[in-house]
């Protein structure tokens, strides 16, 4: 059994350690502490007696964008219709196009001085700097590419000489000091990362994967991370997502791999979806029967739901495909390719909404996702006060 670290935001979170009680006591009465009356966070012990074990609810996701300028724009989400409200922005990196998320604490990558900028949400959605932020990975131009926390504590960015650097994460936002052996060969160019957990019944060593954006084959970097946060190549790494293609973004769904992958063979079947299985012991890659899958052309942001709906940007065409995963890892489509105005950025699920970054027309779109059958059918729009690229959803506390 794998799990995702990019399953959709969970609405409500039962904590069982003694150690992660009194965080999310902590932690509901500082945002409480800060939230306006009309965004609470509520805890409270379990209904109908049973253990003292607290549960930390929020009722108001909130939804973050990074922008072409120096802006991070943050909105609350509107439970009944999706819409979205403006929350007064923050200071941030210009083109960031990869954001973090650890609990309450954001990161976004600042590509042009290869560094990160952090913040703490605050519990009426705007953001606090961490203390020593911004935080330097380095000196090499033009990176990161793409940043992650995996759920053990580390951080990685890769960057665009061939590296990923690693990094331990305190849990208060902050880089302390680099992980053994850091950094890592990482092909010639890697970019977007996701992370998987192998078999949670006899634990072993977690996953992490990369997509060479330079690899003309679709390659996959694969490696497992140590209990110290440091990277092992997977044997038979990278693994061919789809030859003559180009890998542009990647997701953990359930126990698969999926890949969007652009093709450099035809000019007029441009897009695929490959879909890998994840060997749980090993975490090596094998495509599943009837991969890869046909969508739109150029597909890039990738977002999925709780429901096993997928759901494809396809940068050319400016649309959203929605598929479902079935158990098996086969991808059967959802109706037809949704409109998504000139559409070209990263997408957020916060269900039943799918949220789509529009830079070049400067708004938000929003999708309505039908719950049992994940169709898609547009739901608005919200202009925003600089071009949007990244997007990503806070529901704190995420413990």
């Amino acid at each position: 059994m794998l799990t995702s670290s990019l399953a959709a935001p969970a609405r409500l979170t039962v904590v069982t350690s003694a150690c992660e009680i009194f965080f999310c006591l902590s932690l509901c009465l500082a945002l409480a502490g800060c939230a306006s009356p009309s965004s609470i966070i509520a805890c409270g012990g379990p209904a109908n007696g049973g253990t003292s074990v607290p549960l930390c609810i929020n009722p108001n996701p909130l939804l973050y964008a990074s922008t072409t300028s120096n802006q991070i724009l943050p909105f609350s989400i509107s439970h009944t219709s999706g819409a979205l409200t403006a929350v007064t922005p923050s200071g941030g990196p210009a083109n960031s196009g990869s954001i973090a998320n650890q609990e309450i604490f954001l990161m976004f990558a600042d590509p042009a001085n290869d560094q990160v900028d952090t913040y703490q949400v605050n519990g009426d959605g705007t953001l606090m700097a961490v203390s020593g932020s911004p935080f330097s990975l380095g000196a090499v131009s033009g990176g990161p590419t793409g940043i992650l926390f995996s759920d053990e504590g580390f951080f990685y960015a890769s960057e665009p000489n061939g590296t990923i650097v690693g990094f331990s994460a305190t849990g208060v936002g902050s880089l302390t000091t680099a992980v053994p052996n850091s950094p890592f060969a990482a092909g010639t160019a890697p970019g977007p990362m996701t992370t998987a957990t192998l078999s949670l019944s006899a634990p072993g060593p977690n996953a992490l994967y990369a997509v060479d954006t330079a690899n003309p084959s679709g390659g996959v970097l694969a490696y497992t991370i140590d209990g110290s946060g440091s990277l092992t190549p997977v044997v038979g790494s990278p693994f061919l997502a789809l030859p003559n293609s180009e890998a542009n973004s990647l997701l953990v769904v359930n126990s698969y791999l999926v890949v969007a992958v652009t093709s450099s063979a035809s000019l007029t079947d441009m897009g695929k979806v490959a879909v890998l299985s994840i060997d749980p012991s090993s975490g090596a890659l094998t495509p599943v029967p009837g991969s890869p899958f046909t969508v739109g052309n150029n597909p890039g942001a990738l977002a999925m739901d709780s429901s096993n709906h997928l759901f494809v940007l396809n940068n050319a065409d400016h649309t959203v495909t929605a598929f479902g995963v079935a158990s098996n890892g086969m991808l059967t489509a959802i109706g037809t390719p949704v409109a998504a105005g000139t559409a070209t950025g990263g997408m957020a699920a916060d269900p039943p909404y799918l949220y789509v970054a529009d830079t070049n027309a400067g708004n938000i779109l929003t999708l309505s996702i039908d719950a049992s059958t994940g169709a898609l059918a547009p739901a608005g729009s919200t202009p925003v006060t600089s071009p949007p690229l990244e997007l990503t959803v806070v529901s704190t506390p995420a413990i």
